[in-house]
């Protein structure tokens, strides 16, 4: 009888905590969803919409799976992974959210746009949207539209850089360098594939 009750108050905080560690519970649909409930948490696959205000703060993610830990506050994401969050749009193979520390780190085929002032292709990037600051690495190309502004002592050429730091907020670019060693980033295992 004990482990009935202990079970059940387990999947009870399950499904209660997280609403009340997120400022809103995420709104979550996919053609096929479930939780699982020994990980804690949604098993996502085909049109993965996940959308989260959180403190002010509204993040919307798309793909073709994903996975979202509720508890945890962490979304992995693979296929045609699109996010968005104010005024920029991440484009990506895969990526990976974390809504506490309000990070993504996203890879493969990485495309950016910001409100019509920058687009921007590279291998990898990060995005602090907290502090409003992304990071491009690998083969990184820029496409500057004229209200891009720099800063100062950096001039935008033609070609390729190795690492470009970007500012949302003030739509500048930070940092431009041709030769860097990148930082390797990747997502942190989950197996998306597994049922």
């Amino acid at each position: 009888m004990k482990k009935l009750k202990l079970t059940w108050l387990i999947v009870f905080l399950i499904i209660i905590l997280p609403k009340v560690t997120f400022a809103d519970a995420p709104e979550i649909s996919a053609g096929e969803k479930y939780f699982n409930i020994l990980e804690g948490h949604y098993v996502l696959r085909d049109n993965v919409r996940v959308a989260l205000n959180n403190h002010g703060v509204r993040a919307i993610v798309t793909a073709d799976e994903a996975r979202v830990n509720v508890l945890s506050q962490k979304c992995w994401a693979d296929g045609n992974v699109k996010f968005v969050h104010d005024n920029v749009i991440f484009s990506c193979d895969k990526a990976y959210l974390q809504w506490q520390t309000k990070t993504a780190d996203v890879i493969g085929k990485v495309a950016f746009l910001s409100a019509g002032v920058v687009s921007i292709t590279a291998q990898s990037a990060t995005f602090n949207w907290r502090e409003k600051i992304a990071d491009f690495y690998g083969i990184v190309q820029v496409n500057a539209k004229e209200n891009l502004k720099l800063a100062e002592n950096l001039e935008l050429e033609q070609g390729i850089y190795a690492h470009v730091q970007f500012d949302v907020r003030q739509n500048k670019i930070l940092l431009l360098e041709k030769n860097s060693d990148a930082p390797e980033i990747s997502i942190p295992d989950t197996d998306i594939s597994a049922g």
